[in-house]
């Protein structure tokens, strides 16, 4: 559960203005589509497991949109793992909202990234191999996706 920011010190704050910026701009092109507002409460937020079949894998709670078809915003959550190299069709924006990650791009090693911690940004273009770990017990993250969310593993280099 995310506790009060203010309870979290200055990482909190600079995780929310992040947070507060990317919906800003994601609010900005709702009103450019005509779309209506969307709020999602917390608690409102309804996690399911992203692979139905692993009820274990990473969770996500669409907020906005279709991922299927994209655009979308979600929160995305699951445990301590080391990832591997994939790809998305579509670019996306993340923040770290808890837990600590590394992010890395094809040609680097999780060993050469520095560790992201609360409030930390990403902009991944689509179509680029990149890697993704959660170095902690749980992390979870906003995911804005500029159009579908979908992935599959990097073809080997």
């Amino acid at each position: 559960m995310i506790s009060h920011p203010i309870a979290r010190g200055r990482g909190a704050l600079i995780a929310l203005a992040v947070f507060c910026t990317m919906v800003g701009f994601a609010l900005g092109a709702l009103a450019a589509s005509g779309e209506s507002m969307v709020v999602v409460p917390r608690t409102g937020a309804n996690f399911v497991p992203l692979d139905a079949a692993n009820p274990a894998s990473a969770r996500i709670a669409v907020l906005r949109g279709d991922p299927v078809t994209g655009p979308s915003a979600m929160l995305m959550q699951f445990g301590k793992a080391t990832g591997r190299l994939h790809v998305h069709t579509s670019d996306y924006q993340l923040v770290v909202l808890e837990g600590t990650m590394k992010h890395w791009a094809a040609g680097q090693t999780e060993a050469d990234t520095p560790p992201l911690e609360l409030g930390s940004y990403w902009y991944q273009p689509g179509n680029e191999a990149h890697a993704d770990s959660c170095l902690t017990e749980s992390c979870l993250m906003f995911i804005s996706w500029a159009g579908k969310r979908d992935g599959r593993l990097a073809e080997p280099q």
